[in-house]
């Protein structure tokens, strides 16, 4: 006998289905959410190394110094035939990138002070002979640090493409699945690249086109016209054929 408002056997059962069915409809949807996610490709990671060198080692424009030591002993009254070599081409390298002013420092307190004062006048003297102005040669003394032999230094400053120090690994090379480059990848190829410019300036724009030759493109074309030949003629001058290799 069942007394009122208790429930039978027969509700229970009906009551079970329904209660079932929700949770695995509930459990579909969640696998469903989960599969999707999976599938889901993550593009970009925050805080990755890039994969172009290029971004990671730029190579930028710096001041620096260009400089020559010139040995000088306590005797010394005539600059060696391979300081005139040097002085010589470091004359044409000031001229060739245009530099402003060329410091002769010339040492003080050392043991061979007053031969490098006479040596710093002969110095002066190449540069002048070299093409270099009076008014772009700078003479000044510097304190030596060391009492021995100090050299007569020569500097004028210059712009040169640079980039970061190589040899920085911030994360461990063999802990890595992915297929990406490390962070010092391409740093070696940067640096060679920035010292084999001849030009810094050719990083930031191009040089400027020269006026083309009127005169010679003028001939150039008359000659077209007229049927005649456009190209030297010493092309025509050594001819010969393989039979001769025999013979």
């Amino acid at each position: 006998m069942f007394k009122h408002g208790e429930i039978t056997p027969m509700q229970q059962s009906g009551r079970q289905p329904v209660a079932k069915s929700s949770f695995l409809r509930g459990a579909a949807i969640v696998a469903c959410a989960l599969a999707l996610v999976g599938c889901e490709s993550k593009r970009e990671v925050t805080g990755s190394v890039s994969q172009d060198y290029r971004l990671r080692h730029p190579i930028t424009l710096q001041q620096s110094a260009r400089t020559l030591d010139i040995p000088v002993g306590v005797h010394s009254e005539k600059l060696t035939p391979s300081s005139q070599s040097a002085i010589a081409a470091f004359a044409r390298d000031f001229s060739r990138e245009r530099a402003s002013v060329i410091q002769v420092m010339v040492p003080s307190g050392a043991v061979n002070e007053m031969s490098a004062g006479f040596m710093a006048r002969e110095i002066r003297m190449d540069l002048m002979r070299q093409g270099v102005q009076s008014a772009q040669i700078d003479m000044l003394p510097y304190t030596a640090t060391d009492a021995s032999d100090a050299p007569i230094r020569l500097a004028y400053p210059r712009m040169e493409a640079k980039t970061l120090p190589c040899g920085t690994h911030p994360e461990d090379l063999g802990r890595s699945m992915n297929n990406r480059q490390h962070f010092d990848f391409g740093c070696t190829t940067q640096q060679n690249f920035a010292a084999a410019v001849a030009n810094p300036q050719d990083l930031i724009q191009p040089r400027g086109w020269e006026p083309r030759d009127s005169m010679l493109r003028s001939a150039m074309s008359g000659k077209y016209r007229d049927g005649k030949e456009t190209w030297s003629s010493s092309l025509d001058t050594k001819s010969g054929s393989s039979s001769e290799v025999g013979q």
